[in-house]
């Protein structure tokens, strides 16, 4: 229980910012800072389109993996990757 060694946690609304990145085998993407409440018309305007989609691109092979927050799993967001 030194203090030092101790992390007191912030009980209200988070302070900071979000970022989304995505990682491979032997490649990342860039870190892509997400202002305020990210929605999944944004998800795919400052995300997949940018960055997702060019980064899937370069790669021989990939499998792209998410996982269900509500802007990755709307129907606009499937009806992007079928289209896509």
């Amino acid at each position: 229980m030194l203090n030092s060694c101790v992390m007191h946690r912030h009980t209200g609304p988070a302070p900071g910012i979000m970022v989304w990145g995505g990682i491979g085998h032997h490649s990342r993407t860039p870190l892509v800072r997400i202002a305020s409440t990210l929605n999944s018309q944004r998800y795919i305007s400052e995300v997949l389109e940018p960055v997702v989609l060019p980064y899937l691109q370069s790669l021989a092979t990939a499998i792209f993996q998410q996982d269900n927050a509500r802007p990755h799993v709307a129907r606009i967001v499937q009806r992007f990757f079928v289209n896509h």
